[in-house]
């Protein structure tokens, strides 16, 4: 039976994707956002009173490292103090909360994550009804801000705990239904990727060569893309790629900015090839904390297209520059390696690691996104106490006391008898 605990923590999860906000003196913040903060308060006591576990430090060891950096960029960028503060508090708040429920240990919980899909479910059916009823002309759900998300994240969450949750494969082809109506592209994307790795690496085979034959072939068909498309590169020239894909400066020049508010495809266009312009200018150290947009809207006429590139890597390497960006994702990359290792122990984070990077590069940055960018590995990170193996030289040793006494003799059982 699922404790009242842990359904208030699944619900507090589902916040993330849920723009409820509340007023305070005039401000407006979300009830996610407030999670994070009381999350902050939480994890200074646990550290405060020694209990932080050293699991915990390492699953956030990489964000810590980015978040100090935030503060030297924002100081070397002259940034406003105020918009530092901001994103550094963000960034830790939602560690914070990850970390207090890895420190409880629902994170290491079946039942726990098993509720949050079927929380992540519920939230995604009462969000297609609500869009219907608002938008019965549209026919995706691409007005529903970061609520969209949870149709994804369900379909992931219950393809990953379907072994337990009764009646799983009903409630998975509910999820996928609604991801294939909601038309959000990055996520299938993600999903079929993520089912590609957990059929090609995450099953263990009793027969260590196939194993191996799998594993190669997986690796074999990576590699083949990439060289598909460095030979396509190659090939073509990117002035000719560019140019199909109109693409080109002149194509951006002399875009039609009135119709990019409608066509979400040219904005978007619009937003990369800007965004990779302004990252140029400032590769290293980029433009600092939050500056992104009052930056970008110089490539713009129409002032209210001026907003973050729906790209978390290009986004993160225009504020943060090159040094952020191997910090953040060099960190996301080797802790991934780390899961990748352990796949056979434990593939929910492993393949939910691969579902948030086939994201991040067509979504923008905000607090939904961050929360599941470092769910995997808080959730991997959770050592189960094992039975400690007997050192070699304790087994010799006690085989020697063995070997040293009398054993009981033939003569004595004759004796008795």
């Amino acid at each position: 039976m699922v404790k009242p605990l842990e359904h208030l923590a699944a619900a507090a999860v589902i916040l993330f994707f849920v723009p409820m906000k509340l007023s305070v003196s005039g401000i407006d913040i979300y009830l996610a956002d407030l999670l994070g903060i009381a999350s902050l308060g939480f994890i200074g006591l646990i550290a405060a009173r020694g209990q932080l576990l050293l699991s915990t430090i390492k699953a956030a060891g990489f964000v810590l490292l980015f978040v100090v950096y935030i503060v030297i960029a924002g100081i070397v960028s002259n940034v406003p103090a105020t918009l530092v503060i901001i994103e550094v508090i963000q960034w830790l708040s939602i560690t914070a909360f990850l970390g207090v429920l890895h420190q409880s240990g629902l994170l290491a919980s079946p039942r726990f994550l098993s509720t949050v899909a079927l929380y992540a479910l519920a939230g995604a059916v009462y969000t297609a009804i609500w869009h219907f009823i608002v938008f019965p002309d549209l026919g995706n759900f691409k007005k529903l801000g970061n609520t969209k998300y949870l149709f994804g994240f369900s379909c992931l969450l219950l393809y990953l705990m379907r072994d337990h949750i009764r009646f799983s494969y009903v409630f998975l082809g509910l999820s996928i239904v609604l991801l294939v109506m909601s038309d959000e592209r990055k996520a299938f994307l993600g999903i079929i990727l993520m089912v590609a790795c957990d059929y090609v690496f995450c099953r263990k085979s009793h027969d260590l060569r196939t194993q191996k034959t799998v594993n190669a072939l997986g690796f074999t068909v990576l590699f083949g893309v990439i060289l598909a498309l460095l030979s396509a590169w190659s090939l073509l020239g990117i002035s000719a790629i560019l140019n199909h894909l109109e693409f080109t400066p002149l194509d951006v020049l002399y875009a039609d900015q009135q119709q990019a508010r409608w066509d979400s495809e040219l904005w978007r266009k619009l937003l990369l090839a800007n965004g990779f312009s302004l990252f140029l200018e400032n590769p290293i150290l980029g433009v600092g904390p939050k500056m992104l947009p009052e930056h970008i809207v110089d490539y713009f006429q129409n002032q209210e297209l001026a907003i973050y590139t729906h790209n978390f890597a290009l986004d993160v390497a225009i504020e943060y520059g090159l040094v952020g960006l191997t910090i953040l994702f060099g960190g996301f990359l080797l802790s991934m390696h780390r899961l990748f290792s352990q796949r056979f122990q434990n593939p929910i984070s492993f393949l939910m690691a691969v579902y948030i990077l086939a994201m991040v590069l067509f979504v923008a940055i905000n607090s939904t996104i961050m929360l599941m960018f470092l769910l995997p590995f808080f959730i991997n990170t959770r050592v189960l106490n094992e039975p400690s193996a007997v050192p070699p030289s304790l087994n010799v040793r006690y085989l020697n006391q063995a070997a040293s006494k009398t054993p009981l003799s033939n003569v004595a059982i004759h004796k008795d008898k």
